[in-house]
């Protein structure tokens, strides 16, 4: 059963429409295996379970003991990449860049949301992930033009290769609507020529 279940993993395709998230190498299994199981805890904290299949296949991986834990880690990125609303990228000298991922940008207006930002943190980086733009307020802050709320649910990154960190969304205008999300890690960080900000258009659905 879990064999077949690894099969599924490896063959869950991205959402059509969307660019693939980059395939991070070089994972350690062990670390990206307690990482998992912290991120399924926080999301069904947060009320925001993975689908019942997806938390099937994801579940049986960490509870195995594979012969090629790279393979493992492939799976795993095969699975929850397809969740990823965005993707960051901290190469060795902490600069900071941010990329589209291929889960789809809906939301249901003045409803939160929740979804995951992969990160590959080649700099082994430990410090909080900010996350701003000119579109983008903090939750319980509303400011003029800020019509979007964007909340990482932890407060510093792992320092692991790869991570996937929840993100908090809500969007308090309905209709079709764009938002720029800008990231770094500490003043000076930001990739240069722009490259850390990602603009994502929403579809917000009125209530």
């Amino acid at each position: 059963m879990k064999s077949a279940i690894f099969l599924l993993a490896l063959a869950a395709p991205a959402v059509a429409g969307e660019p693939a998230a980059p395939v991070a190498d070089g994972v350690e299994w062990a670390p990206l295996r307690d990482d998992c199981r912290r991120l399924i805890e926080r999301l069904d904290a947060l009320k925001a379970p993975l689908p019942a299949e997806a938390a099937q296949a994801l579940n049986a991986l960490l509870d195995s003991e594979p012969a090629d834990p790279d393979a493992a880690a492939l799976a795993v990125q095969k699975l929850l990449d397809p969740r990823c609303l965005l993707v960051v990228s901290i190469n060795p000298e902490s600069r900071v860049k941010g990329a589209r991922g291929p889960a789809p940008a809906d939301l249901e207006k003045d409803r939160e949301k929740v979804v995951l930002v992969k990160v590959v943190n080649e700099a082994g980086a430990t410090a909080a992930l900010a996350v701003s733009g000119q579109e983008i307020g903090e939750p319980g802050k509303p400011a003029d033009g800020r019509w979007l709320e964007a909340a990482p649910a932890a407060s510093k990154l792992s320092g692991r290769r790869l991570q996937y960190v929840v993100l908090r969304l809500t969007g308090h205008e309905a209709g079709k609507r764009e938002a720029t999300f800008r990231f770094d890690i500490g003043q000076g960080t930001q990739d240069l020529g722009f490259r850390a900000e990602m603009p994502v258009l929403f579809t917000v659905r009125g209530r």
